[in-house]
């Protein structure tokens, strides 16, 4: 191999390593800072491109460091769209309680919030109840919603601002700093925490950009990005009149690929963005974001119900997972008496978090949103998978394990290796 190749294929390598790592903070919210200095300029080049920066905290309990991945403060997802429910955002009760929190942690406005000091979980509980929050609700959000963001973790009944704090916009903080008179206090004498704040500090990660056009489509096509990034599900296509442009188009496309994703347009023509095969099947390899057994098993009980059962009746007309209103209950899917209710419950609330299972009513499950940023390549696995999940001494599956490269039936959780992983978060 001649010096010109292994430095293109070195530099393939780290272009790889990078939209990794930034797959791999998506999956998982916060990753270790553990890679070469090569990949970690890379991927904060690759993330800059699109508007996102990537954050790097470092204290004395986190070795080598965290990461965690942000938006700078010029780029905001498109305005005017007509439907605010299209971005993921907070439910009510959490918000109310990650204000709470904000201000325990973050007394003093005229500071950074990260890394803020330490506050206690009995305070934040008694505050939220008497303000009208349902006590349930509160230590849900306190167990599970604001940990799985990534907005505080806990250290036994101290909690903390966590890591995508660090990562909050220039702008953002600001807005919250305008805002901090209004945050719901704390009785300091009641909830102040003993423990001392993490001595923790949060920098960005420079990488080059290289140059950045000075036209105004970059920064146009940069927003449309960010709103397809931030997208609970696809875009009507009015909605991003800018995509209609082939140039445009491509310009988004090279914005996306070296981070690992691309464009996606459903058969009914709205846009989404997704992760690219290559990517998707390294974080399966590594096991970032994917599945456990319990939740593999009942995502493929939900779609079984809701899309191969209806398809076989003649009544899911598409190739959708999300087209038709076909719904299932707990009830019917806890008739599966393999996984208990219980536990069957606990991973269709995970699901939903993840996008994967959404509720049309409440108790009525459908597939979620993440589904349709799949490739049609990884749809088509998904579909051989129902056929091996649904009959698998069928005829279809030996076809399908005949093209797989298997002899038998697929043991364990190889029995739905195709599914997807939770690879989409925001």
């Amino acid at each position: 191999m001649s010096v010109e190749d292994a430095a293109r294929a070195s530099g393939e390598e780290v272009a790889f390593q990078a939209a990794l790592l930034l797959g791999r903070l998506r999956a998982l919210r916060v990753t270790s800072a553990a890679v070469s200095e090569a990949v970690l300029a890379a991927a904060a080049a690759a993330a800059a491109r699109t508007g996102r920066r990537v954050i790097r905290i470092v204290g004395a309990e986190d070795g080598a460091g965290l990461l965690v991945l942000g938006w700078d403060g010029e780029t905001a997802p498109a305005a005017g769209l007509a439907v605010p429910s299209w971005r993921v955002s907070l439910p009510p009760i959490p918000t109310l309680v990650w204000a709470v929190c904000l201000r325990a942690a973050w007394p003093e406005p005229e500071s950074v919030p990260f890394p803020g000091r330490a506050f206690k979980r009995g305070g934040v509980l008694s505050l939220c109840s008497q303000l009208g929050a349902d006590p349930d609700s509160v230590e849900r959000a306190l167990d599970r919603t604001l940990p799985d963001a990534q907005l505080i973790v806990s250290d036994g009944p101290d909690l903390f601002l966590g890591p995508a704090v660090a990562a909050l916009p220039p702008a953002v903080v600001e807005g919250l700093r305008r805002g901090h008179h209004v945050l719901p206090v704390l009785d300091e004498s009641a909830c102040a925490s003993s423990a001392p704040g993490r001595q923790r500090s949060a920098f960005e990660v420079s990488g080059d950009v290289g140059q950045v056009p000075e036209a105004s489509d970059h920064y146009v096509v940069r927003s449309a990005v960010a709103t397809l990034e931030t997208a609970r599900k696809p875009l009507p296509r009015a909605s991003l009149p800018v995509l209609a442009d082939p140039a445009m188009r491509w310009l988004a496309e090279r914005l996306l690929l070296p981070c690992g994703r691309h464009l996606l347009q459903t058969p009914d023509g709205n846009w989404i963005t997704g992760a690219t095969d290559p990517v998707v099947d390294a974080l399966v390899e590594e096991e970032s974001g994917t599945l456990t057994d319990v939740e593999r098993a009942v995502l493929a009980l939900v779609l079984l119900h809701t899309v191969a059962i209806p398809r076989a009746q003649g009544r899911h007309r598409h190739s959708r997972w999300t087209g038709e209103p076909h719904t299932v209950t707990l009830t019917t899917l806890a008739s599966n008496r393999k996984i208990s209710k219980v536990a069957m419950s606990a991973a269709l609330r995970r699901l939903k978090a993840a996008g994967m299972v959404a509720e049309s009513t409440t108790g009525r499950y459908v597939p979620g949103p993440v589904l349709d940023r799949l490739t049609e390549h990884r749809s088509g696995m998904l579909w051989e998978d129902l056929i091996l999940v649904g009959r698998p001494d069928g005829h279809l599956a030996a076809a399908v394990r005949r093209r797989r490269g298997r002899a038998g039936p697929l043991p364990g959780r190889d029995g739905f290796v195709g599914g997807p992983a939770e690879t989409d978060r925001l």
